[in-house]
């Protein structure tokens, strides 16, 4: 069964280290799990549900929470390197 996992960016922008940080959490979670950004960065807007696409995963949502904060839902997909289809070998 899929897990959700939360990562608070807080203030972290993407000159920050946001798209780096968002891409090792993301990238470290198995393929269906869940990870739910909160953002204060404007650009995150835009930036993670763009990147965790060029990635392989799966967005779900991109929406503002009561203190308008960005909130992104993405579902990791298959591991970087993987080919659809393929097995991967041990």
């Amino acid at each position: 069964m899929a897990e959700t996992h939360e990562f608070d960016a807080g203030t972290m922008g993407c000159a920050e280290g946001l798209s780096q940080e968002f891409k090792r959490q993301i990238n470290a979670l198995p393929a269906g799990d869940i990870l739910v950004v909160t953002a204060r960065d404007p650009i995150a807007k835009d930036d993670l549900p763009a990147l965790a696409r060029l990635l392989g995963h799966k967005v779900h949502s991109v929406e503002f929470n009561q203190t308008a904060e960005i909130v992104v839902t993405v579902e990791a997909g298959a591991k970087a390197g993987a080919k659809a289809g393929t097995k991967e070998e041990p």
